[in-house]
């Protein structure tokens, strides 16, 4: 009997086999199962086609069937079931260009990436194991499945995929695989960057993020990676970093590599890797967060501007800089601060256009209710409404003078 969570794929799997086909849980929850690691997604490998494969169950979607793989619903839950497959001519150095439905399981494994991941099991927990992926599980290897430059030169992404295996499972890149990385890295200029930068965001929020940068030096890769490729500097100054933690998202890993060299402009790294707006913004914010701190220390003013992401600003200085007090503590700090936001101030832009009906609108109200938030925040004003008012008129009489 299966053990959880793959018990939820058992009904999927029995009913394939109640007509007459084969199936096989198969892939990175395989391979997780076995490392005793959490298991995420759960695949299928049937010898059924995709046509089958919607005649046997009532609810499917075809989300790739052309690539033989139909999306099974059970129970709230969706399974991916994909038919045996072989591929062939990966002309655009991703997609084969033809796909064949085979028979038989080894085939089917046969065209994966790493040992590791050409594994499967039945749903008595019995192991099916023809490239010895067990072993190098065992053996903490990453190798690919037969030749190297094969399954390079197929998807030279995979040369990027593996190192970001080792971020996440710390094992050894196997030497004839990290020759042919050497030999073929350049193949990644074939590959958008949008790929790239997928792997590359995984790689900075996995556990092991130094095993796999010495990977990446050893076989010289940097020299094929967006930016990295013009300014090799700026990888050493990278992989000089002790990272003892994943990085916490995304945009902590592209503010991280602006602060290593400021001639490479923030939005370079945003345009050349195409990310996100939402990446964008936290990597904007926790820059500016840094530069304040470097200006003024952990202040309440800049602890209050981290808001949110504090613990990403915290993350930045502890790589960059000295250690620094536990997050616990700088937290603490941050609930006794006055207001959280500038909408917990007691007044407004409209209550300052009242006071000074006889002025005209214009920066000056986003000035002065930044100042009002500031004062406030490093206790040198109190949030009340008579006490702001009478401050404020104070500026305005200075002004004029």
């Amino acid at each position: 009997m299966l053990k959880e969570p793959f018990q939820k794929a058992e009904p999927i799997m029995k009913q394939l086999e109640a007509h007459g086909y084969e199936s096989y849980l198969v892939g990175g929850a395989v391979r997780d199962y076995l490392v005793n690691r959490q298991i995420g997604d759960i695949d299928i490998a049937t010898n059924a086609t995709p046509q089958e494969v919607q005649q046997v169950f009532s609810k499917t979607v075809p989300v790739g069937i052309e690539h033989g793989t139909v999306l099974v619903l059970h129970n709230g839950e969706s399974f991916e079931v994909t038919t045996y497959r072989t591929e062939s001519d990966y002309q655009d150095y991703r997609h084969p260009s033809e796909v064949s439905f085979v028979k038989d399981i080894n085939l089917d494994l046969s065209r994966r990436d790493f040992t590791i991941n050409a594994i499967a099991m039945n749903r008595h927990g019995e192991i099916l194991d023809p490239f010895e992926g067990k072993k190098d599980l065992e053996r903490q290897l990453i190798r690919t499945v037969r030749s190297p430059q094969e399954r390079f030169e197929e998807d030279p992404l995979r040369m990027l995929r593996g190192v970001r295996f080792i971020s996440q499972l710390n094992f050894d890149m196997d030497l004839d695989t990290t020759d042919a990385i050497k030999e073929l890295h350049h193949l990644l200029n074939k590959i958008s960057v949008e790929r790239i930068t997928d792997e590359m965001m995984k790689l900075f929020t996995q556990p092991y993020i130094n095993a796999a940068l010495k990977v990446i030096d050893d076989s010289g890769m940097y020299g094929s990676l967006p930016i990295f490729n013009e300014n090799n500097k700026l990888f050493f100054e990278l992989k000089k970093i002790d990272f003892n933690q994943p990085l916490n998202h995304p945009g902590v890993m592209f503010a991280l590599f602006y602060l290593l060299d400021y001639e490479v402009s923030l939005q370079k790294w945003i345009k050349t890797y195409k990310v996100s707006n939402q990446i964008k913004r936290q990597a904007i914010h926790i820059v500016e967060c840094y530069n304040l701190y470097k200006h003024q220390g952990l202040s309440d003013w800049v602890l209050y501007k981290s808001g949110k992401q504090m613990k990403d600003l915290y993350q930045i200085i502890c790589l960059l800089d000295s250690p620094l007090p536990s997050i616990e503590e700088l937290e603490k700090r941050y609930l006794m601060l006055p207001i959280k936001s500038r909408s917990d101030i007691v007044i407004s832009g409209q209550d300052l256009l009242q006071w000074f009906d006889h002025v005209k609108k214009g920066k000056w109200i986003g000035n002065f209710l930044t100042e009002i938030e500031r004062l406030i925040v490093i206790g040198e004003l109190r949030n009340d409404r008579h006490e702001i008012e009478s401050r404020v008129r104070e500026w305005k009489v200075q002004e004029k003078s």
